[in-house]
């Protein structure tokens, strides 16, 4: 059966490296960062393999040439999208972990002290926190702050494992 289907289409090893070469430089710009000069090399060389394995030199295959841009032009519109897709994800601030709690809102379920922790829920987790010091607070001499159960707190940093927390009273316009 292989044999057979060899006889058939006359195959040009230099075409059929070509087009490997294409797919490692579409891999190879999936994981590199280098704006898309890799997918542009995959390109040429998916549609020059293409060419040297089919021996599309001749006039009468002009539809396999017109066949072969047109998947050139899907498979680099392709790529390209993905790839600002991946830029764009790389611009945007950190949404998992610790990291991208930073600034979320929660609710205290046992009170929370400067001296003493105490458990928080907070981005659907329950989590130990320890009560943080306003900066604009930190020139006083007392520093002991209890924040009740139920009161809402925003996180705002992280010390040995446990979250820092301020209380979160929102903004209201005044008349």
């Amino acid at each position: 059966m292989i044999l057979s289907s060899y006889a058939v289409l006359a195959v040009d090893w230099t075409g059929v490296a070509l087009v490997l070469l294409a797919f490692a430089l579409f891999v190879l710009d999936l994981k590199v960062t280098n704006h898309g000069l890799p997918t542009v090399g995959g390109v040429a060389a998916l549609v020059l393999g293409i060419l040297v394995i089919f021996s599309a030199t001749s006039l009468s295959l002009w539809v396999l040439l017109i066949i072969l841009v047109a998947v050139a032009v899907f498979v680099g519109i392709l790529f390209a999208g993905t790839l600002s897709k991946v830029l764009a994800a790389k611009e945007e601030p950190v949404s998992t972990g610790m990291e991208g709690m930073i600034g979320e809102v929660g609710v205290v379920k046992e009170p929370v002290g400067t001296g003493f922790p105490g458990w928080v829920f907070v981005h659907g987790e329950l989590w130990r926190a320890i009560a943080a010091v306003a900066p604009e607070d930190t020139h006083k001499r007392e520093h002991k702050r209890v924040i009740g159960i139920g009161h809402r707190v925003q996180v705002v940093g992280f010390r040995d494992g446990k979250i820092m927390v301020l209380p979160f009273e929102p903004v209201t316009c005044e008349r």
